[in-house]
């Protein structure tokens, strides 16, 4: 397997470690951060996961984690031996991708995200899905809007990017910005980003 997981040696505020991915194929390289950070006495080195029964400060737990890690393994893998096989190029961009998608895109099967960048090469950018940041400081992906009973308010549904992946309902106006008598604004609850902030590519 081309794609190797390490742990950086720079460390938080939590005294932990961001997960880093390396891959080099056929000459092409691509490194990036999960996103993930553990405590290097959770790390297992020789089987590049986390220890069992451990968490980190944002309570991922060593489970979650290691499902981040071993499906990307497999969706590069199987990337790779799909163009390896009909002796066609392969480079980081196309990739990029299919890594931010298996970091993303919960419950979907290795099989799955493999079949859907190999052809035609869709990429889920910021375009077609919203990334936020929300008060707690952690990441979240936009999956629907709704209304409420009588139509009058607006839901947006949410779901975790990282940890325990769970959704949220998050009225309307938590996205907006409110004037106050004195000129100043409020501060929004759950801000747009980047999905580069959100995936360190």
């Amino acid at each position: 397997m081309t794609a190797r997981f390490t742990l950086e040696n720079r460390t938080n505020k939590y005294g932990e470690c961001p997960i880093r991915l390396s891959w080099s194929f056929g000459g092409q390289r691509f490194q990036t951060t999960l996103g993930i950070s553990v405590k290097k006495t959770d790390w297992d080195e020789k089987n590049k996961l986390v220890k069992s029964n451990t968490q980190n400060h944002n309570g991922q737990s060593a489970d979650d984690i290691n499902f981040f890690i071993k499906r990307i393994g497999l969706v590069v893998a199987g990337i790779e031996e799909h163009y390896v096989r009909n002796e066609k190029a392969l480079n980081k961009d196309m990739i990029k991708p299919a890594i931010r998608e298996a970091l993303s895109l919960d419950f979907a099967r290795p099989e799955d995200i493999i079949e859907r960048h190999i052809e035609g090469w869709k990429s889920v950018t910021e375009k077609e899905t919203g990334y936020y940041r929300g008060p707690d400081m952690r990441y979240y992906k936009l999956i629907c809007d709704a209304n409420g009973w009588y139509n009058t308010e607006k839901f947006n549904i949410l779901q975790q990017l990282f940890g325990k992946r769970e959704r949220i309902i998050v009225p309307e106006y938590y996205f907006r910005l409110f004037k106050h008598s004195d000129r100043s604004y409020k501060t929004i609850e759950f801000e747009k980003v980047d999905y580069k902030e959100v995936f360190g590519v």
